[in-house]
């Protein structure tokens, strides 16, 4: 049975990052995607943590790890940057990383720039539509960036949970019913603040989660899926084994064929995962077991 997650303050240049580590073994990294946030692996970290030391943290400007200047840069570099500041910290010369989503773009920058602090790594489900040669991935991306402009990030992150849904119902891909659900977000976030005014306890994962979507939305977006390219020839020079990865429900969603494509480009194989975007909560077992599989082939 392993004990619970010890949480500690980790300084990065311009942040301030909760971290969150329990387990022993191998050191093996989770950075959350979208939403930044510990609670995203809440249901996986438990099982990984029989076989790894496996440390969670909230990414720059999410949650519980605020910049230093609400105008600091939430950039790759910055995040990959952050990840090597948590090995620094707690003293682990290599890890493993998965990303996935907007952490799988983290995942290849800690490849491309940060080799030499890595055992291994896997990158689940990257949304680059900037790699490929165009299509309905970018017309879907543009799409989930125009609602955010016009309708706002609340609108948006139903949006996208649509786009991750195996069957998505019919009312998350109308406007009245992002309206709705959006409504809904806004007052969960607004007894949540009523209840830490009287209680002075902490919000819950799920209204950080939402509490995250302007920053998601109105700043990473942006800086993750128009404005970085990967680059492409560090990443075929690098020796340490990593695996691309995609889902077998996602054929077809915006973040499916990026993979495949650096997989072709790379020479890097593409594994699959069970279930869809997000495995790790929707099958946790198989999620955790499949990683552990793909991690002892990458370090037998």
């Amino acid at each position: 049975m392993t004990s619970a997650a010890a949480a500690d303050l980790v300084r990065s240049p311009g942040a301030r990052l909760h971290t969150e580590r329990t387990g022993q073994g191998p050191a093996l990294v989770l950075i959350p995607g979208g939403g930044g946030d510990t609670a995203m692996y809440g249901d996986v970290v438990r099982l990984l943590a029989k076989r790894f030391t496996v440390i969670t943290f909230d990414r720059r400007g999410n949650s519980r790890s605020p910049l230093d200047d609400e105008s600091g840069s939430v950039g790759v570099a910055e995040q990959a940057a952050d990840v090597v500041a948590v090995l620094d910290h707690y003293g682990i010369d290599r890890a493993f990383v998965f990303g996935n989503s907007s952490s799988a773009i983290i995942t290849l920058e800690l490849l491309a720039a940060h080799e030499g602090r890595l055992l291994g790594a896997v990158v689940h489900e990257p949304p680059l539509v900037q790699i490929l040669p165009g299509g309905a991935e970018q017309r879907q991306l543009d799409e989930l960036r125009r609602i955010a402009d016009t309708e706002g990030p609340l609108p948006a992150f139903a949006a996208f949970a649509a786009m991750t849904m195996p069957t998505p119902p019919r009312s998350l891909q109308t406007r009245p019913g992002r309206v709705v659900l959006a409504s809904m977000m806004r007052v969960m976030l607004a007894v949540g603040r009523m209840s830490r005014r009287m209680t002075g306890r902490e919000p819950g994962g799920m209204q950080r989660l939402l509490g995250n979507t302007g920053i998601l939305f109105r700043r990473e977006l942006p800086a993750f899926c128009y404005d970085y390219e990967p680059d492409l020839a560090a990443l075929r020079s690098v020796r340490v084994p990593w695996r691309l990865a995609t889902g077998q429900d996602s054929v077809g969603r915006l973040y499916h064929r990026p993979a495949h494509v650096l997989s072709e480009t790379l020479g890097i194989s593409c594994v699959e995962f069970p279930g869809g975007h997000t495995a790790y909560q929707q099958h946790p077992q198989a999620f955790a077991h499949r990683l552990t599989e793909i991690l002892d082939q990458l370090h037998p």
